[in-house]
């Protein structure tokens, strides 16, 4: 439990300002009135439990009502908040936020700060995104730990690039494979996939930290990006189920910064690499340690009710168009952004000589603040349009990660921040729709296809690259080559895709508002 005391001294404006119930992070409701004490309790809000105590006296130190708040100029007030965030884990961070909310901040039309989701959320959901963030960190690590690396692997191996291209190309298979877990996770429940899933890919990578050869090294890792790929689609699904609308956008670029920091936690540990040549082998064996929080995570994340009230009579061959049109939005966006993340620890290895450290300090510089920058592009998402930041990113972020991949110096380091901070709108205003686009009953397996086919994009970008960078000796011309591929595909989706953030998932999906009659949706059931 939380608790904020302070006393001052209020004119009467300001006190009949805080006699007003809050209707920003938090909803108030008046609980009782007696003799200048004045309490409010919890209506909505990411609470578990909250009270706040207003405490009324003349600044000469007599009691009075609140009917003789007109009659005195200066009262001294003494105010008391107390609560408890519905938020495992990261609670102690954000409460930092919401205290200082507490004290200076306070709107009356539901306004929300800066930090927070553009609509205010309940104690469900926001359990719900910490627990999903908490797994979107698992997931960010095992999925960045091949692509960072790999490059180790190769060289304890004796494999060149061509080999590395085609080790990429065969690990992304698995997120095909993926399809298959899919559809138990429309017919079974998205909490038990996911569960399998954290754990099949913890064991994945400890296998992989023994592999003898590259072959069994690409097979572990095939085994491991299955469960990974089933898992990220299951924590995006679940929590675009579990969101209200004009969030979701917001909701996807929290779970990309959750992402983040997984996969930055493979970059703080490469810098060791160069210590002994098997020592990538100790960064696979990482995930071991996630097995303390994978059980009461499981425990108290709840099932999707959007899964419980889902429509039944949905086949998924009745989206053919939205899968195919979106899938290949994603085959083109794979297509480029693939190399950019499988060889970019080669590239700054080979073509300008950083050491395991010097690429660690890079990739920290360049990533770190496209955290905040993904989490704006969320909120701007939701609020000025999915398109925008759709196209800025494609052309601006996109562009300056083609600039990187042909210079040098300071101007490397410069491209390479631009580019990871402008494209980071990439997730949030894409990724809503991979959600948006399908009812329920269906949800989980279209979104692993359209993924799917993003990481068979990825996975063709990633084997062309590896052959022709063998053939041509430089990477810059065949980034460039495939930038043209995401250009067309934004274009795309600029002129075909519509703005959806303000509408309920049924209202998208009457096969789903018609599931149960008798009870419409509501984000507060």
């Amino acid at each position: 439990m939380t608790r904020l005391v302070r006393t001052f001294v209020a004119d009467a404006d300001e006190v009949n300002a805080l006699l007003r119930p809050r209707n920003d992070i938090v909803a108030e409701t008046p609980v009782s009135t007696l003799d200048g004490r004045h309490r409010f309790g919890l209506a909505e809000g990411p609470f578990t439990s909250y009270s706040r105590l207003v405490h009324i006296e003349p600044d000469d130190g007599g009691d009075v009502r609140s009917a003789d708040i007109s009659t005195s100029p200066r009262f001294r007030i003494t105010e008391k908040v107390e609560w408890q965030l519905a938020v495992p884990w990261f609670g102690p961070a954000i409460n930092l936020a919401v205290r200082r909310a507490m004290r200076t901040g306070r709107s009356g039309n539901g306004t929300q700060p800066v930090w927070a989701p553009p609509r205010r959320l309940d104690a469900r959901s926001a359990t719900i995104m910490a627990m999903l963030a908490a797994a979107a960190m698992l997931s960010g690590y095992l999925a960045n730990a091949p692509s960072e690396l790999h490059s180790y692997a190769a060289d304890e191996f004796g494999s060149d690039q061509a080999a590395q291209g085609t080790l990429g190309l065969v690990v992304r298979i698995g997120t095909l494979l993926a399809i298959g877990v899919s559809v138990l996770a429309d017919r079974y429940g998205r909490r038990r996939i996911a569960a399998g899933a954290m754990l099949v890919g913890i064991l994945s990578a400890a296998l992989a930290a023994l592999a003898p050869s590259m072959a069994w090294l690409g097979v572990f890792l095939v085994v491991g990006r299955t469960a990974n790929a089933a898992l990220g689609a299951t924590i995006v699904v679940m929590a675009l189920e579990e969101i209200p609308a004009g969030c979701r956008a917001w909701c996807l670029s929290v779970l990309a910064m959750a992402a983040a920091l997984g996969a930055g936690v493979v970059v703080w540990f490469q810098s060791t690499a160069d210590l002994a040549p098997w020592i990538w082998r100790l960064l696979f064996g990482v995930p071991l340690m996630a097995l303390l929080v994978v059980r009461p995570l499981m425990k108290r994340l709840p099932e999707s009710r959007r899964f419980k009230r889902r429509g039944r009579d949905v086949k998924l061959r009745e989206y053919w168009r939205p899968i195919a049109l979106l899938g290949g939005i994603y085959l083109a966006f794979g297509l480029f952004l693939g190399p950019i993340d499988w060889f970019r620890v080669e590239y700054l290895r080979d073509e300008h000589g950083f050491s395991a450290g010097v690429v660690s300090l890079f990739v920290l510089g360049t990533a770190t603040p496209a955290g905040l920058a993904v989490y704006a592009a969320g909120r701007l998402a939701d609020s000025r349009g999915r398109r925008i930041i759709l196209a800025i990113a494609s052309v601006l972020g996109l562009g300056s990660l083609v600039g990187m991949f042909n210079v040098s110096g300071a101007t490397l380091w410069l491209l390479g921040l631009v580019g990871a901070m402008l494209s980071a709108g990439l997730l949030p205003a894409l990724g809503v729709y991979r959600g948006e686009l399908f009812p329920t009953a269906v949800r989980a397996r279209a979104a692993t296809l359209t993924g799917a086919m993003g990481v068979g994009g990825a996975a063709a970008g990633i084997y062309f690259t590896g052959q022709l960078r063998t053939a041509w000796g430089s990477f810059g011309d065949i980034i460039a080559l495939l930038w043209i591929a995401p250009l067309v595909a934004a274009l795309i989706a600029v002129l075909w895709l519509t703005e959806r953030s303000g509408q309920e998932l049924e209202e998208l999906h009457p096969a789903d508002a018609t599931a149960d009659p008798e009870r419409p949706w509501s984000h507060g059931l």
